[in-house]
């Protein structure tokens, strides 16, 4: 398993190098009416997209990891993203929703194990901050803001 500074320096370099490109921009379930039945948030169904938004908007982005046999992540669906100060705070990221078992490349290309994981990044895919596992709605706040303070 890679440390944190090593996946780091992974999308990093993914990012750089345009190897970003080599992740799929969609996957059957990335579309957007499938992905909106996962609640009120505006999810992407693709890292490179939500970058290209996020260059544009000037707006960090979290990416989550997530698997339909992951009872914690569906916990996270149904709680944390659907609470009401979580949906208006989300509004000042580009939020990206990945299913590992679609798109398991892109956990391991970036030496990610496990879900529910979630990553801060900013728009050329540095990573702020991880987080591993459920968070609920008031811990979910504090990332944000965490998030989006080593963002600024």
């Amino acid at each position: 398993m890679q440390s944190i500074p090593a996946r780091w320096a992974l999308l990093t370099f993914m990012c750089l190098t345009g190897a970003m490109d080599l992740l799929p921009a969609t996957t059957a379930s990335a579309n957007e009416k499938d992905l909106k039945k996962y609640g009120p948030i505006p999810w992407q169904g693709s890292l490179k997209t939500a970058m290209k938004i996020a260059a544009r908007e000037k707006k960090p982005i979290f990416v989550d990891f997530w698997a339909e046999w992951c009872g914690p992540c569906k916990v996270m669906l149904a709680h944390t993203y659907t609470d009401k100060a979580v949906v208006a705070r989300s509004k000042g990221f580009v939020p990206v929703l990945i299913n590992a078992e679609e798109q398991p490349e892109v956990l391991k290309k970036l030496g990610l194990e496990g879900v529910p994981v979630v990553l801060f990044l900013d728009a050329k895919g540095k990573i702020l901050l991880q987080s591993t596992g459920y968070e609920s709605p008031k811990t979910f706040l504090v990332l944000m803001k965490q998030a989006a303070k080593k963002f600024k």
